[in-house]
This record gives C-alpha cells, sequence and structure tokens, in this order.
C-alpha cells in the first residue's frame, strides 16, 4: 500500500474547507439559539458544541466520500482530477473511509463527560440522523426531485437544531431552524428551474420537469413567502432584538419580493433565465442570514461575559 497516495487522496475526498464549515455551523447553531436563561455556558454545554463541531465535522467528510462514490461515473467526466475518477483512491477505500468517519462521528458526542448520560445519547442521536440522511441523500435522493431539495433543507437545518440541543435553547432553536430549511427548500425549488434544460439529459424528476416551470415557480416562491412570515416572529416575541439582526431581516424580505418580481408575470423562458439570478440572491441571504443569527447570539454572549 502507497501511504503517501493514500494520505493524498484522504485529504482531497475530505474537502477540508467545506468540512470545516460544516463543523463551525453547529457553533453557529449554538450561539444562534442560545437564550439569556441559559448564560453563561456551563462545562456541559461547551464541551457539547467542541464535540458537536468534532462529530459534525467527521459525518460531513463521510457524506462527501460516499457521495463521490456514487458521482464516480459523472466525474470521470466534469471533475476527472478527483481522487475516486483520476484513481488515487479506490472505491472499496473510499466506502471504508466514509463508514469509519461515520461511526466516530455519531459516537464522539458519547464523550462529553460533563453532561448526563441521556443527553449524551440523545447528542448522539442528532449525529446519526444528520449522517443517515448525508448517505440516503447520496444514494437515493440526489436526483429524486422535490424530495431531494427536502433532504437538502433538512441536512442545512440539523446543525441549528444540534447546537440548539447542546445549549438546550429549545423554545429560540425553532428560527434558525425554519430559517434554513424554508429558505434552501425555497432555493432549490428555484436552483431546479434554472437547471430545467440540462436535467432533461440527465433523468432528474424536479418539480419544474415533472410538473412545469410555472407550477415550481409558485411552490418556490410559497415557501419563500412562509420564511417572510416566520422571519418578523423572533423579533416580535422578544426573543432577537439587535437592530442589526432586525435590518437583516428586512433585507432578506425585501429580497425574497424582488425575486418574485423576476419571476411572476414572465414567459417561460424568461422564468428560467431570471431564475439564475435570483438564485445567487437568495444564496447571499442564507449567508446574511446566518450572519444576523450569529451577530445576535454573540451579544448575548458578550454581555454575559462581561
Amino acid at each position: 500500500m502507497n501511504i503517501k497516495r493514500l494520505l493524498l487522496a484522504l485529504f482531497l475526498i475530505s474537502r477540508p474547507l467545506n468540512s470545516f464549515l460544516s463543523g463551525f455551523a453547529v457553533v453557529i447553531g449554538a450561539i444562534a439559539a442560545v437564550t439569556e436563561n441559559k448564560l453563561p455556558l456551563d462545562e456541559s454545554q461547551i464541551a457539547g458544541i467542541v464535540l458537536g463541531y468534532l462529530a459534525t465535522s467527521l459525518i460531513a467528510i463521510g457524506g462527501y466520500a460516499i457521495n463521490d462514490v456514487f458521482d464516480i461515473e459523472i466525474d470521470k467526466i466534469n471533475a476527472p482530477h478527483r481522487p475516486l475518477p483520476s484513481g488515487l483512491m479506490t472505491i472499496g477505500e473510499a466506502k471504508g473511509y466514509s463508514i469509519i468517519l461515520f461511526i466516530i462521528g455519531v459516537v464522539v458526542p458519547l464523550f462529553n463527560i460533563y453532561s448526563h448520560f441521556m443527553l449524551r445519547i440523545q447528542a448522539s442521536l442528532i449525529a446519526l440522523v444528520g449522517g443517515v440522511l448525508l448517505y440516503l441523500y447520496a444514494i437515493y435522493f440526489k436526483r429524486s426531485g422535490l424530495l431531494g431539495n427536502i433532504m437538502i433543507g433538512l441536512l442545512t437545518a440539523i446543525p441549528f437544531i444540534y447546537g440548539g440541543f447542546l445549549t438546550r435553547s429549545f423554545e429560540t432553536m425553532i428560527f434558525p431552524v425554519l430559517f434554513a430549511f424554508l429558505l434552501i427548500v425555497g432555493r432549490e425549488v428555484i436552483k431546479d428551474i434554472e437547471d430545467v434544460h440540462g436535467d432533461q439529459l440527465k433523468n432528474v424528476q424536479s418539480v419544474a420537469l415533472k410538473y412545469g416551470v410555472k407550477p415550481a415557480r409558485n411552490l418556490g416562491f410559497l415557501i419563500l413567502l412562509l420564511l417572510v412570515f416566520v422571519n418578523p416572529l423572533p423579533i416580535l416575541w422578544n426573543y432577537y432584538t439587535n437592530p442589526i439582526f432586525v435590518l437583516i431581516v428586512l433585507i432578506i424580505d425585501i429580497v425574497i419580493f424582488y425575486c418574485g418580481y423576476l419571476l411572476f408575470n414572465r414567459t417561460e423562458e424568461e422564468i428560467i433565465t431570471n431564475a439564475t439570478p435570483a438564485k445567487k440572491m437568495l444564496k447571499a441571504c442564507i449567508t446574511l442570514g446566518i450572519l444576523g443569527f450569529l451577530i445576535e447570539g454573540l451579544m448575548k454572549l458578550f454581555s454575559a461575559y462581561i
């Protein structure tokens, strides 16, 4: 066995930057969901966040590896430099690497010696659910249309669920969870409209292909309108009061309505064309929204520790 070859392959298939960001999403989720009555954080919460970061990063890497296994034929054409199509790594090695990291990621939360046993079990179960969803998405749902879109939304929301659980901020956890889920699913449906011509060649059962471009537009925008309704609730209920967060919510809602302007009262081809800028603006909204939740949480942490 060529150790240098294998180590290089493991590094490349792990997507180091992406896996770091996946783990950091748990940290953001914990900070975003934390409430003032849960501050300052105790040893159990801090250890849980650190281990949650590690567990999520490892499971994410396992997900990247198994995803590459099932995408190997596509990658031979689109990304021949990747470890599997280039021959740097075998399918068996990628599967084994994925399974090992998956198991370690699920077990890691059990090592929080500062936490009660049942809380450790529950944290491990959340990690297990995330890992199973990653596998199911890669194997079954990646090209299944709406089910795949919903799966991506769930996978994006799970770090916020995990973070809220780790800080035991159950009452406010729902807001970042709904934000991530609704915005991601709505954006994915809009993205499917953009990809409708290419998806015809790949036999992807997207909403846009199965039911038509305009029904897909209607569904995507309806999901985004639900987000517009949810966004101000934590402000109205005085959970989040930072002026920056309020401004960010306002900006996101304006962008969503502008996306509606781009997509409605248009021909089908115009909708497909305008789906590209709408998708890009919604992606910016994801970053902006997470930043808003992070700022709100950091301000609470700052006030608790000064």
